[in-house]
């Protein structure tokens, strides 16, 4: 279990906390303590909230990009940091983290550059299957704390079309038989895969070079996408279980489906 402090501005206060507090809880993780105040920006809305590690980016990618969030930065905070702490802080800017003290490095990550992400979406649709170029350009223009969190909203967004596009038969399939009928042939144009059940193995993956940043968001939130919208039940998890990239090109990349 992970303790994430989240800070949200948007244009209004009415009706903020339960909006995204039913997000929080639709997404797995328990509401620990909230505060909500205004000031010259806006509303701004701080939880602290717990739930699974696994979980931790879907909720990141569902608040980013809800419509009443303007801004968006969640803080991974030290276990059990939530029941020593009193009223929720004001929030910092990122920037101002750390900064000039002495202090160790900030554990905050924002979540995905939706703006980028979605400026990149009509080129992945337009040059499908030959997208990585177009990838490897995003993982360059986002900020580096938002480069995992782009990459998995990309393959979510893509996973979804590539569903609807080629896939879509109106009723539901069992997560193997939707893993052995769509989403196996889907990854199969992008690349070379070997399936073991509920394990797709990816060979030489592209975006995962040898020592470098691992790229194995991006087919988390493909096959996501594809498998949430072919499968029943919807609420689809892929797990990163290893990546070429951290092992210097050892061995493949390797996901693991579970709901």
């Amino acid at each position: 279990m992970i303790e994430l402090e989240i800070q949200i501005l948007s244009d209004r206060r009415v009706g903020l906390l339960v909006e995204l507090g039913r997000v929080v809880v639709a997404s797995g993780f328990t509401l620990l303590r909230q505060r909500v105040y205004q000031d010259h920006q806006g509303a701004w809305l701080v939880m602290v909230v717990r739930g699974e590690a696994e979980r931790q980016l879907a909720l990141e990618e569902t608040l980013a990009t809800h419509n009443r969030v303007l801004s968006f930065e969640a803080t991974l905070l030290a276990p059990g940091a939530a029941a020593q702490a009193g009223a929720a802080p004001s929030p910092v800017p990122r920037a101002a983290h750390g900064a000039g003290n002495g202090s160790p490095p900030s554990l905050a990550v924002i979540g995905p550059d939706v703006r980028k992400v979605e400026s990149v979406l009509p080129q992945l649709a337009r040059d499908y299957p030959k997208i990585f170029p177009w990838l490897l350009a995003l993982e360059h223009e986002v900020a580096a704390e938002a480069r995992e969190a782009s990459l998995l909203l990309a393959g979510r967004r893509t996973g979804i079309w590539v569903y609807k596009r080629e896939y879509e038969m109106g009723g539901k399939l069992g997560l193997l038989d939707s893993i052995k009928r769509i989403a196996s042939p889907a990854l199969r144009a992008l690349v070379a895969i070997d399936v073991r059940e509920r394990h797709f193995h990816i060979q030489n993956c592209p975006l995962c070079p040898p020592g470098g940043h691992s790229g194995c968001r991006f087919f988390s939130g493909f096959l996501e996408g594809m498998l949430g919208a072919s499968a029943a039940p919807q609420t689809v998890f892929v797990r990163n279980l290893h990546c070429r990239s951290h092992s210097h090109g050892a061995g493949d990349c390797i996901l693991e489906v579970s709901h």
